[in-house]
């Protein structure tokens, strides 16, 4: 009874494909992504994509240990012109552009977040 209990608290960690997906809002196509490395100890995972759509989007997606360690990364990233970052659960997440429309910029990150926040194994 205790292995089945703690088989149904585990889960299976989302796929670097479906934390960054193929298309977002259907105006954004993932052109690459690649594995990077976790800039501190208490990042488990990261990954780099690249967008394309209204503009060009570079987007670094960490995968930390706990939502406490995601927020306090937005806390303390250094701004930077062109940039934006979030944090949503254990994700925390610096989207980078080069002319991209702010309507369809904002529209993607709302719609990265979302997606973020569905839980998908």
């Amino acid at each position: 009874m205790v292995a089945l209990a703690a088989c149904a608290c585990s889960h299976t960690a989302r796929t670097a494909e479906s934390l960054l997906p193929e298309t977002v809002n259907r105006a954004w196509q993932r052109k690459s992504l690649s594995p990077i490395t976790p800039p501190q100890a208490t990042v488990q995972r990261a990954f780099e994509a690249t967008y394309e759509g209204a503009g060009k989007l570079v987007v670094d997606l960490y995968e930390t240990k706990a939502s406490a360690v995601a927020f306090e990364m937005t806390q303390r990233w250094k701004p930077a012109p062109d940039t934006v970052f979030f944090d949503k659960g254990v994700y925390f997440v610096v989207v980078k552009w080069e002319q991209a429309d702010r309507q369809a910029l904002t529209a993607f990150v709302r719609g990265l977040q979302d997606h973020l926040g569905r839980e998908k194994p």
